[in-house]
């Protein structure tokens, strides 16, 4: 009966919140970002793969003070979206990804270019996963070095 629930809880689309990041880096196995996923269920901490690409635009962001300030207490949230743009000749559509840098008091939208393969994980995790069940294979225990 238990089980049942926990199916239909799964079932339901469920309203994304942002990803927190814990932790860009490379490893033996690639590039990835330690992420913290909250659900009503609960939350994980997640391994997300990325391209080599991908992970030289993303800690470009993180490892810069974005608001050039002293404050120790900020931190970086993806945002569970990809935005597609026509901005490239021919008609070339061009995929951004969006960071958000949080500040006790202000926040910023960090917008950058990434790979087909980052924006379909990104539409995955946004069409396909419902609650924590859905991300247990990416546990970070299950994971890490």
């Amino acid at each position: 009966m238990a089980e049942d629930q926990t199916n239909m809880d799964c079932a339901i689309q469920y309203n994304h919140e942002n990803l927190k990041i814990l932790q860009a880096s490379k490893d033996h196995f690639g590039s990835h970002l330690k992420l913290e996923v909250t659900f009503p269920d609960g939350t994980i901490v997640i391994r997300w793969g990325l391209d080599d690409i991908d992970y030289l635009k993303i800690i470009d962001i993180v490892k810069s003070n974005y608001f050039d300030s002293l404050e120790k207490d900020y931190y970086f949230e993806l945002m569970p979206y990809v935005v597609v743009s026509l901005d490239k000749p021919y008609g070339q559509q061009k995929l951004l990804a969006n960071l958000r840098c949080i500040e006790p008091k202000k926040a910023a939208k960090i917008q950058f270019e990434c790979s087909d393969r980052f924006a379909g994980n990104l539409e995955w995790f946004k069409k396909e996963v419902r609650c924590l069940q859905d991300l247990d294979h990416l546990r970070w225990e299950k994971l890490k070095d």
